[in-house]
Parts: structure tokens; sequence; C-alpha cells
């Protein structure tokens, strides 16, 4: 709730909340959650499909898949964008290491959406890992929120691992089936508002599942 670059997420809240990324040594692997290593992606076994059928075709756009994750969730990331699994979530990262999109169920919730990214927020412009924090914003998300409580924090530090300043865009929010989320998106500064763009196309296309 965020890569030799070596990429590993803090805990955003306490007892089990959302997962943000940060600096320092990846977290280990785990058979049902995710980080990468400097050596590039992880090898994981697959565990998503491409979707067909007419809601690829009509809600997807060309340079997009829509993948089912076994994970428990339905969404559009980048073609060429790879999945991996860990602790800290699913993740789709691009070829070049420094984009990615991290799905995190919150197994446990114990805040809303928007007490969780408060915390995250405040935890990450206290760690030594995110040289220069700042929080960019923090509100409510209207536009193709898949949640009524959908919220949606920004905000950018310096990565060691990237080797230079990156920015994220955060949603967290409670889906139809009363499960809660977080989709993040990270990217460098110099290619923003691309987070957006990507985190507007899968948050459209999400779906909780299973």
């Amino acid at each position: 709730m965020v890569a030799g670059g070596a990429v590993v997420v803090l805990a955003a809240a306490a007892g089990g909340g959302y997962l943000l990324w940060g600096g320092g040594k990846p977290a280990p692997a785990h058979a049902a959650h995710h980080a990468t290593s400097s050596s590039g992606l992880p090898t994981a076994p697959a565990t998503a499909t491409d979707a067909t059928g007419p809601t690829a075709a009509t809600d997807v756009p060309t340079d997009y898949r829509l993948v089912h994750d076994q994970a428990g969730f339905t969404l559009a990331v980048p073609r060429d964008w790879q999945r991996t699994e860990r602790a800290n979530g699913v993740f789709y990262t691009a070829p070049d290491q420094h984009g990615l999109v991290q799905i995190f169920q919150d197994q446990h919730p114990t805040e809303t959406p928007r007490e969780a990214l408060e915390k995250t927020s405040q935890q990450l412009s206290h760690s030594a890992a995110n040289p220069n924090y700042e929080e960019v914003s923090l509100a409510p998300l209207t536009d193709q929120a898949p949640g009524a409580d959908a919220v949606q924090l920004i905000y950018a530090y310096d990565s060691k691992d990237v080797g230079e300043r990156v920015k994220v865009v955060d949603c967290a929010f409670t889906a139809t089936d009363g499960r809660q989320f977080a989709v993040l998106v990270r990217g460098t500064d110099a290619e923003w508002p691309h987070q957006e763009d990507i985190q507007r196309i899968a948050l459209r296309t999400f779906a909780a599942t299973g």
C-alpha cells in the first residue's frame, strides 16, 4: 500500500494492514503473496490467465490484457508486464523493473481504507527507506472506483533501487463482496501521470472473484 532494483513493501497498518512500497531487502517469497529482486523478476508459477470474450474486447485497451488472477481478482494490466506473487501481494512488473502494479488483499482489516492509507503515509514519512518522502494528496476516489469507500493516496520519494525519484498512486477500497483491497501503481516521477492512467484502467476493470 511499494527493486537492485529490489522491491520491498512495508506494512502500512498494525495487525496486517495494507502494504506499500519502500526501500530495503526483498520480502521472502511465500505461496500466497511478492516483491522483485535485483537479478530481475522472480520465477514464480503463473497463477493468472488472460481473459477473452466481450468484456476483454470492449473494456480493455489494446496494449493491456485482462487477467483472471487466482489470488481472487480480475483486472487489466499492461500487456507486457509480468506477474509474480509474494507475501506482500501480487505484482505485475514492467520489463525495466521501474513500473509496477501491486494488488493486496487485507485478510483481517481493522481499519477503514482511509485510516489505513493515513497510517501508511505517516509510516512512510518516518522511514529512512523513503528519502524525501512527500504526500502529494489523500482524498476519496469516485471516478471508476470499485468501492464506495475508495480512497487514493499519491506520494513520491527518492528511490535508491530505481535510482531516481518515483511517484506512487495507491487506492484502498472495499469490494462488493466485502473484502478490502489495495491497488498500487509505481513509476518514475518523469513518467507521471502514466501511473494514474494504469491505475484508472486497473480499477475500471477490477472485480473480486473466487
